[in-house]
């Protein structure tokens, strides 16, 4: 009996086998969502998120590369540019650039023919990437033809590709822009800070890149960096949309600067607009006056004038200044001198003044001051007499 179990255990040993070798799982990095695509002067921007998922969700490891790939479509033969004073209505939308509101008659190119008909542009290796990365997206700049041999426009295509360690993603969405030949930069930006705000002016181009006269401009954009910061060629402007005249009054945290003005073709998606102007540096702190003191009273006493006013209210009030004039004549008195009695701002309400002499008219002036040195109108006493006899007016 014992040989029987042996051997049927022993048979059971030999029945157990590893199965047959499986490949390890691809990590694939998710597919990039949101590329976006500006034209900047005669550059076109391209902007993604760093890519950091892959399709399962998890973390995605080490990249090898990004692809970033390129269709130029040519405006057909049959609809070449026309100048604006021959278009009739509902030819093409005048309020866009020319260029731009031709091709918005033509069905934008499909999936399948992008992926048929694109061509690798550009190849960001795992070394290169680093430096096009802008906190957590990624900025690639090209630089394309504007139109054909002929003069016809061009509807480009752009799309990228994440390569990881093992596999690499399916295609990102497809942007397309109509890049065109954007204005000049405006010119002879100024900033100067005031106490409402940063008030900006600037000139208007009046020319194109190519030197064409009577640039399609619908606007301005502001752009603002804290001074020391690096730009980023796809910020957002500090306007919400473009500006039409060409002032504009910022109102930014206090510190220091640099502003610069963007003359915008198209609003987009996608943006079209110029390069900046050259930059214009301001220093933006607090230059608004706190209020003024209220119930402001000079009570004489014995070789002395004691001052009391009511509190202000302001958050960043650091104190008050005393000023006394002295007064002489009779009867209608006139002003002699006047001189601070307190250099520095004092904290309370109240302040006694013991230097007065005998027989001496005076009036009194009190200013409320901020932390930013602002100060605030003087309120005035009416002329107090210290009498020579002390306590006979």
């Amino acid at each position: 009996m014992r040989r029987l179990v042996l051997v049927v255990f022993l048979l059971l040993l030999a029945c157990g086998k590893r199965g047959d070798p499986h490949p390890p799982v691809p990590i694939i990095p998710k597919a990039t969502s949101d590329l976006v695509v500006a034209q900047r002067g005669p550059s076109v921007f391209l902007s993604w998120s760093y890519p950091t998922l892959t399709t399962a969700g998890q973390k995605l490891g080490a990249i090898r590369r990004i692809v970033v790939q390129r269709y130029v479509e040519e405006l057909p033969v049959t609809q070449p540019p026309r100048d604006l004073k021959t278009l009739l209505p509902g030819d093409v939308d005048t309020t866009l650039p020319t260029a731009v509101a031709l091709f918005a008659k033509v069905p934008p190119i499909s999936r399948t023919q992008f992926m048929r008909l694109a061509q690798r542009l550009d190849t960001l290796e795992a070394a290169k990437i680093p430096a096009a990365t802008a906190g957590s997206r990624i900025l690639y700049q090209d630089n394309p033809p504007l139109r054909t041999e002929d003069g016809r426009p061009v509807r480009i295509d752009y799309a990228v590709v994440t390569v990881g360690s093992s596999a690499r993603s399916e295609l990102s969405n497809i942007v397309t822009i109509v890049p065109i030949d954007v204005p000049q930069p405006p010119s002879a930006l100024t900033a100067v800070a005031q106490a409402q705000g940063v008030v900006l002016t600037w000139k208007a181009p009046e020319k194109t890149i190519t030197g064409a006269a009577n640039p399609h401009v619908i606007g301005f954009d502001i752009y603002r960096i804290t001074k020391g910061e690096k730009s980023d060629a796809l910020a957002k402007p500090v306007n919400a949309a473009p500006i039409g005249e060409t002032s504009y009054t910022d109102v930014p945290p206090y510190g220091d600067f640099e502003y610069w003005v963007s003359a915008v073709a198209s609003g987009g998606p996608p943006r079209i607009e110029s390069e900046g102007s050259d930059p214009a540096a301001v220093t933006f702190k607090d230059l608004l006056p706190p209020p003024p003191p209220s119930g402001l009273t000079a009570l004489v006493e014995t070789d002395a004038v004691r001052l009391v006013w009511d509190p202000v209210a302001a958050p960043d009030l650091a104190g008050y200044k005393i000023y006394r004039t002295e007064g002489t004549g009779i009867g209608a008195l006139k002003e002699v001198g006047s001189f601070a009695l307190t250099p520095q701002p004092i904290p309370q309400t109240n302040y006694r003044d013991t230097s007065v002499k005998h027989g001496i008219s005076y009036y009194y002036s009190v200013s409320s001051i901020d932390k930013s040195g602002n100060e605030s109108k003087p309120v005035k006493t009416d002329w107090v007499l210290v009498p020579r006899t002390p306590g006979v007016p």
